[in-house]
């Protein structure tokens, strides 16, 4: 690599002719190994100078007005590549991180939405990461997009989570869905007593306000198997896989598939007991993962749908106690599932649980036992399957 710094024609030319590209790097759940997310990082391979790492050429394109530029490639390319993999995965999300100046723009959400709908995707399927940092430059802007950006259907996670100088101001502030936490506390977890208790606390404080939580940088397996008994929901990091180009990914699903951790033993289903089976229906597997980990660890059995068709099925087949049904879901929808239930005469506790004000809604439309608004926090949720969910 030549010594000199590139110069912002070189970057202008390298994204005209497609040299920036997105390299994935996964988030897998931790208790059973599935792949629920994507993260595209972009990368530039000059074929003069070679490799230039992202700390050089992401400075580069901040001060050249480029960041955006390159923020709307990621966004497009991500939703393109997303297509052959989902039908491996259903569900599989693609994540983009967002920088102070794409945050910062006035008609972000609406750009956003015009990206997924030219991709012919759901909003569900894109996940944006922005950073404490970011998100104080114009907090009041941010937390309107973020609520915009929420409203239809996008997850948001706050990045390098603890790197910050206001992070419980904005748990407590900020409508996301989900934390990461920055790799200084993961990385030293296992040696270092205080990093182990920060983790530990920042965990147990986002289930409480009913956020998942992505620990960043798991390099081994014991780090793995700290944040497993921590409860940790999902892990990104060499232990999963380092950041890959598009064309690598299809062969390391098929060798995660085979060689990925196994389940957490408390996922074990012990029908013999006969406690209460809750069926969640939901097509977001972040939170399916989380809602089944509270669950199991308080004694419920749980069954899972990703849409309504496969819930209708379940519930013919098991007869659940309870079901927490999203309504946001593909193929047959929260009301169909709940006009088709009632047509077949099958009667079993509902429960709403969708975004804001419009699970309340649901719920009295449909007159079903009650609804929990996302995000939700753990003492709601187990307080309301406590109240309805009784052994069939």
């Amino acid at each position: 690599m030549a010594s000199a710094s590139p110069l912002p024609d070189e970057l202008r030319a390298a994204l005209a002719a497609g040299r920036v590209i997105p390299h994935y790097q996964p988030i897998v759940d931790i208790r059973r190994g599935r792949i629920l997310q994507l993260e595209a990082l972009a990368r530039w391979n000059d074929p003069v100078r070679g490799p230039i790492p992202p700390s050089v050429f992401i400075p580069l394109a901040e001060r050249s007005g480029l960041v955006g530029t390159i923020t709307t490639l990621m966004i497009e390319r991500a939703l393109a590549d997303l297509g052959p993999w989902r039908m491996r995965i259903p569900g599989l999300r693609v994540a983009v991180n967002l920088s102070a100046e794409s945050l910062a723009a006035i008609h972000l959400p609406e750009a956003i939405g015009r990206a997924i709908a030219a991709a012919g995707r759901e909003a569900g399927c894109l996940g944006l990461e922005i950073t404490e940092s970011v998100l104080m430059k114009r907090p009041e802007r941010s937390r309107t997009h973020v609520e915009r950006l929420r409203s239809i259907g996008v997850r948001v996670a706050i990045d390098d989570f603890g790197t910050g100088y206001s992070s419980l101001r904005y748990l407590q502030l900020l409508p996301v869905d989900e934390i990461k936490i920055d790799r200084q506390f993961i990385e030293t977890s296992v040696e270092d007593r205080n990093s182990q208790i920060i983790v530990r606390s920042v965990v147990a404080l986002c289930h409480e306000l009913g956020f998942a939580v992505v620990a960043e940088g798991v390099a081994d397996r014991d780090v793995w198997d700290l944040l497993l008994a921590l409860s940790c929901d999902s892990a990104q990091g060499y232990f999963v896989a380092k950041p890959m180009p598009p064309e690598a990914v299809g062969a390391w699903i098929e060798e995660w598939q085979v060689t990925r951790p196994a389940a957490h033993p408390a996922a074990a289903v012990d029908v013999a007991q006969g406690r209460p089976l809750v069926l969640i229906v939901d097509d977001e597997p972040t939170i399916v993962s989380l809602i089944e980990g509270v669950l199991i660890e308080r004694g419920y059995r749980v069954t899972t749908a990703l849409n309504g068709q496969e819930a209708l099925e379940s519930v013919g087949r098991e007869r659940p106690s309870l079901v927490l049904l999203e309504m946001r879901l593909p193929v047959l929808d929260g009301e169909g599932f709940v006009a088709d239930l009632r047509t077949r005469g099958i009667d079993v506790p509902l429960v709403i649980m969708t975004a804001g004000p419009s699970a309340a809604h649901w719920a009295r439309k449909l007159n079903v036992a009650g609804s929990i608004a996302k995000p939700f926090k753990v003492d709601e949720l187990v307080a309301t399957v406590e109240r309805f969910a009784t052994v069939a």
